[in-house]
């Protein structure tokens, strides 16, 4: 059942449809984290801690697709060449980014790390390919966030913000890549250690739970892909 929703899930993003599909899917979604987690201030708390992330993705795409985009200008004159071209695009790339990463919350709930390994396991091709990467995962998701805010603190004391900030992205990424190679070496140090897997385990979910999740999203699907295919 578990697979099962979580393909559903995957198949939702991944289909190109409208914005308006984007938005409901993010209603959608944070529904489904709310009814798994029970408890909104955690639900809250976890997209806070994702936009604090998200938005150095998100707010350098929605400015580069805004002032590059060719089409119609919106202010004839201003200094800045900004098109409604530019506008929609932005628009639509950023509620998509944050339905991807939204889903992708809301899947590490409904398959804990451990569920992916065991996963992976059973199919050779995916194992050699993906299992270094799922087990290195756990390590850096500690790790990012901790880069992030001491790349953020220097950046906050630097008077020249906005001159040095392209320095301070490309600083960040370096140090994630520096850091990533480190946290690589230990994990296949300690590849056979339980330790490494311990670090992927996240609480059991409620089994009751999941067939209501599921009859809710092949219900909505069967919505969606109606009205979207056989109305039209």
């Amino acid at each position: 059942m578990r697979w099962l929703l979580a393909g559903l899930l995957i198949t939702m993003v991944l289909i190109k449809h409208a914005w308006v599909w984007s938005l409901a899917h993010l209603l959608l979604f944070f529904f489904l984290m709310l009814l798994l987690e029970e408890n909104f201030h955690k639900v809250y708390s976890n997209l806070i801690k994702s936009w604090r992330i998200l938005r150095w993705l998100l707010i350098p795409m929605i400015i580069f697709h805004v002032f590059f985009t060719p089409g119609e200008i919106v202010w004839v004159g201003f200094a800045l060449p900004i098109s409604y071209e530019g506008i929609k695009l932005a628009f639509y790339l950023g509620l998509k980014l944050c339905e991807m990463v939204v889903c992708a919350l809301l899947l590490g709930r409904l398959l804990p790390m451990q569920a992916w390994l065991q996963a992976t396991a059973k199919v050779s091709g995916l194992q050699r390919h993906l299992t270094p990467y799922l087990r290195l995962m756990p390590v850096m998701l500690r790790r990012v966030p901790m880069l992030v805010r001491r790349t953020y603190r220097a950046w906050c004391l630097d008077p020249n913000k906005i001159k040095n900030l392209a320095n301070y992205m490309t600083e960040l990424i370096i140090a994630m890549e520096k850091d990533s190679r480190k946290r690589a070496e230990y994990v296949w140090t300690l590849w056979d250690s339980p330790k490494i897997t311990a670090l992927a385990v996240q609480k059991k979910l409620d089994n009751s739970h999941l067939g209501y999740m599921g009859c809710l999203l092949i219900a909505y699907g069967v919505l969606e892909f109606g009205v979207r295919y056989l109305w039209n």
